[in-house]
This record gives structure tokens, C-alpha cells and sequence, in this order.
């Protein structure tokens, strides 16, 4: 499916919008993760996808952050 559609400007940054049919077809919306990789002169865009082996592979003692004390239990949770 091919649309047409402007370069609008958003604060400093430009945008495309997505027309609401292809938003739909590729299963995105406000706030969906995307990445735009330049190729030449096409832009490609495509869903953000995470991995979490990759993820939990970039964790190390100095990115780690310490764990949080949220006080004593309030309800009927069991530590």
C-alpha cells in the first residue's frame, strides 16, 4: 500500500505523518517504537523490536542500578 503524505515541522524536528490505513496495517500508534534507517535516498521505517538475551547482555556492574527499599508490606504481600 503507497500513500503520499508532507514533511511538517514538530518543534525543531521534522515529521511525516502516517496515513490512519497503514498506521493500522503495520500495527502501530501514538507512541509505538520505531527505527528509521537511511538507505541512499529512501528512508526506511520499520517497528522497533527488542530482544531480551540482547537486552540482559548489555547489563553490567556499572549500568546496574541498586535495588530500592519500598518499605514495609501494606497489604497482603508475602517478602
Amino acid at each position: 500500500m503507497g500513500a503520499k503524505s508532507h514533511i511538517a515541522k514538530w518543534g525543531t524536528s521534522l515529521a511525516v505523518r502516517i496515513p490512519k490505513p497503514i498506521a493500522e496495517q503495520w500495527g502501530v500508534h501514538e507512541g509505538s517504537a520505531i527505527e528509521m534507517v537511511s538507505r541512499g535516498d529512501q528512508v526506511v521505517m520499520r517497528k522497533r523490536t527488542y530482544d531480551l538475551a540482547d537486552m540482559l547482555a548489555r547489563v553490567t556492574t556499572d549500568n546496574l542500578h541498586p535495588e530500592l527499599g519500598t518499605g514495609p508490606a501494606q497489604g497482603n504481600e508475602s517478602w
